[in-house]
């Protein structure tokens, strides 16, 4: 599975042109897509059951066998902690999210006003209502 590696970054998207904006948030979505995928595959891995498994192999073990079951219990030892840090990852997805929807949100009211402030101006500098077509930004 291809992983996307992003680091944490602060981004004034005010800074930015239509097109990085653009290509900012087409990294955010398939990073989040990405997030979404691996947290599937992870829920799809079910404790208990391998837990279970282990009792079952604990009686079979030779005597010569069982210094095994130690490697056993560090192997669930580790998926508990996998599934808190799984735990973390699904708030972090969350957030993101969050976050994602409130910077479209926030692109979408300035790109409004923006329409609204090219309008205003062509109405001072005295040209006709502008038409709906020329008010469409890139």
């Amino acid at each position: 599975m291809g992983k996307i590696e992003m680091d944490k970054v602060t981004v004034n998207l005010l800074e930015l042109s239509d097109p990085q904006k653009t290509e900012f948030l087409e990294h955010v979505s398939a990073y989040l897509q990405q997030r979404v995928k691996e947290e599937r595959y992870y829920k799809s891995i079910s404790l208990p059951s391998l837990e279970k498994d282990n009792r079952g192999l604990k009686f079979n073990l030779t005597a010569k066998g069982q210094h095994k079951m130690s490697g056993l219990k560090n192997t669930i030892e580790k998926i508990k902690n996998l599934e808190a840090e799984k735990k973390n990852l699904l708030l972090e997805i969350e957030e993101l999210k969050k976050m994602a929807d409130a910077k479209a949100t926030a692109l979408e009211s300035e790109i409004a006003a923006l329409r609204e402030e090219v309008k205003s101006l062509k109405i001072l500098m005295g040209q006709e209502q502008p038409s709906v077509n020329q008010l469409k930004v890139g």
